[in-house]
């Protein structure tokens, strides 16, 4: 598979499993906030501080606000908050497919990019409005210029500078972190490399900082410490640390979270990476390039031991492993099995099955949550106007934490993009009823109480029940006047 015809045949196979995100509207927690917030940034004509309901929400950089806003506007609420994944899901794989050409050939390109499509954790990342995917793009490019600069010109090294700064304004100085161990790694194991280190740090240092200072200059000269609060301390140290408490496992728990994980997110491609696995004694594969097979092993095992490490946990955060671990499964099968049509048979399929998997899980789930039923009576709200409140939407059950199989009832911060304003947010219907009326009520379907009509008398207000052209099983509509 090298011509130019299948090529075009692996870009299609590739971008299946991600085809039919606008099929169903966003799903909370993550993506209903990143939805709420680019939402009233761009009413508010905002570019720099990013807002949830009014006050300023630095949970995240700034990077994925800023593809997700023209987007949004452009494409709407269906396409648009997404596409920003998808774009930069397919430019991973045209960095995987870039490197692995260059290094290794097309049909080892080819096999990789379509293997990498096919990852479970890659596809579902990649259809959710992420932060994931501009850092996953941002550190593969990085990793990728950066062995370039080992091996070609040291000039490599100022766009690796480039690229991680972007991956910080995607999602904070871990971009740097993990390139400090990658590259130290590489120092002290690759001798022969030792050489190719020197030249261009300081030009990269400096093209670093000026991508950095795009975002975290103007946002700290605007919101000061709130911003190294809340951003610095509290989403980047207190998040590695642990401080967390509803991401952070302990003991045995968290240091055995990511093995079932990248199992099952690279199902079945992380079956064979043991044997694919590059060995330095008797340089066990008999590639050209042994040093460059231990540089991708290193760059996918140090982002697997740094997050197992963490204090924090989430699914997504080793998705910046695959691309170096599809690359070295896939070497593995070109140059060890007498099977290569075979191999991307079983990849080119995966890709057409995990397309009607992932729509059909997420078609059906965004329906069985009730987001489906809520999101449409955010949007009959939307039309006929006025003031809304958020009434005890969120979750009522103890706190469960990360690992949990039990679902929490949330916030359902989506509600906001789809109102496409803010909104009143509480557990106390007296705080509602001081607003001045009509005033909507969006909560859950048991909240309601017979004696909130009473308390709603008492104030001087008549509250009833609306019944919108929506179908209703979880979520209520009321109005106050």
């Amino acid at each position: 598979m090298s011509s130019r015809r299948h090529w075009y045949l692996v870009w299609v196979l590739a971008f299946l499993p991600l085809a039919g995100w606008w099929l169903y509207g966003l799903l909370d927690v993550d993506e209903g906030f990143y939805g709420a917030v680019v939402a009233e940034m761009n009413r508010r004509g905002e570019w720099i501080t990013p807002f949830y309901n009014g006050k300023p929400w630095f949970e995240k950089p700034i990077l994925l606000y800023w593809l997700a806003k023209p987007c949004l506007a452009i494409f709407g609420e269906m396409v648009g908050p997404r596409l920003p994944s998808v774009i930069t899901a397919l430019g991973t794989y045209g960095v995987v497919a870039w490197f692995a050409n260059r290094h290794f050939g097309a049909k080892i390109a080819q096999l990789a990019v379509l293997m990498l499509a096919s990852c479970l954790l890659v596809i579902g990342t990649g259809r959710m409005m992420m932060t994931d995917l501009p850092l996953l793009v941002s550190l593969s490019a990085a990793f990728a210029t950066f062995w370039e600069s080992l091996v070609d010109r040291p000039k490599w090294r100022i766009l690796t500078a480039v690229f991680l700064g972007f991956g910080v304004l995607a999602k904070g100085p871990v971009a740097l972190i993990l390139f400090v161990i990658v590259a130290g790694w590489t120092y002290w194991r690759e001798p022969q490399l030792r050489p190719s280190f020197k030249g261009s740090w300081a030009v990269g240092t400096i093209a670093l900082l000026v991508v950095i200072s795009t975002w975290y200059v103007p946002a700290y000269l605007v919101n000061g410490q709130l911003f190294v609060q809340k951003f610095l301390i509290e989403q980047n140290i207190g998040r590695f640390t642990g401080g967390d408490a509803a991401h952070t496992l302990g003991g045995i728990q968290g240091l055995v979270f990511y093995i079932p994980l990248f199992l099952l997110g690279m199902f079945p491609w992380s079956l064979f990476l043991w044997k694919a696995w590059p060995r330095r004694k008797g340089e066990a594969s008999e590639l050209s390039e042994a040093p460059l097979m231990r540089y991708l092993a290193t760059w996918g095992g140090a982002i697997f031991v740094f997050f197992t490490i963490s204090g924090a946990k989430l699914p997504h955060y080793i998705l910046p492993m695959f691309p170096p671990l599809v690359i070295v499964v896939a070497a593995y099968a070109v140059n060890k099995s007498s099977h290569v049509k075979r191999w991307f048979i079983a990849a080119g399929t995966s890709c057409v099955l995990m397309s009607a998997i992932a729509n059909g899980v997420f078609i059906f789930w965004y329906a069985k949550s009730g987001q489906q039923e809520v999101h449409g009576i955010a949007r009959y709200v939307r039309k006929v106007g006025g003031e809304v409140a958020m009434y005890q939407m969120g979750r009522r059950q103890k706190e469960l934490g990360t690992g949990k199989l039990k679902l929490q009832e949330t916030s359902l911060p989506s509600v906001l993009m789809y109102l496409d304003r803010t909104a009143i947010d509480t557990d106390k219907l007296s705080e509602i009823l001081q607003v001045k009326p009509p005033v909507w009520i969006i909560t859950r379907e048991d909240r309601i109480q017979p004696e909130d009509f009473i308390t709603a008398q008492r104030a001087n207000r008549r509250l009833f029940e609306v019944k919108p052209p929506v179908k209703q099983d979880h979520f209520k509509l009321y109005r106050v006047e």
